[in-house]
């Protein structure tokens, strides 16, 4: 996770595919919901040649689109926490990849613009501590 964290920082862009159906996704391989079928796995690339490789399996019809960092980071992922779908990081033609707590993303993204002393334009949170602090509720929450 952490190259994928310093590259979509760097860039302040996340890729995904997508198509009329919507955007790729996969199911985990690990974690399950209750009823036990598996969990949705959103797919998100940090550049384009690897989301353009990723093409050559299941999702070859789908276009790459570009996500802004501060669109990802308030949007995507806490909307990620309610839909209870976890984040797929760079997943390759064989449609493998890392899988991720939305979470675990939110605080590795803020921990990387704050160390890097990188800013961004933030639209629903007053700064990168609030994020923060929602975040490690939520987390906390969610392990009660």
């Amino acid at each position: 996770m952490n190259q994928f964290i310093k590259e979509i920082c760097q860039e302040k862009k996340v890729y995904l595919l997508t198509s009329e159906e919507g955007f790729a996704i996969s199911y985990s391989e690990e974690f399950e919901y209750e009823d036990g079928s598996n969990l949705e796995v959103i797919c998100f690339w940090s550049n384009t040649d690897l989301a353009e490789k990723a093409k050559n399996n299941q999702w070859k019809n789908n276009t790459i689109d570009a996500i802004e960092l501060n669109t990802f980071l308030e949007e995507w992922l806490f909307g990620m926490i309610e839909e209870v779908s976890l984040v797929g990081i760079n997943f390759d033609e064989t449609s493998k990849g890392e899988e991720q707590s939305p979470l675990d993303v939110i605080l590795a993204i803020v921990h990387q613009l704050k160390t890097s002393n990188q800013a961004i334009e933030l639209n629903h949170f007053k700064d990168l501590n609030e994020i923060q602090k929602v975040t490690l509720e939520l987390k906390e929450s969610f392990n009660q």
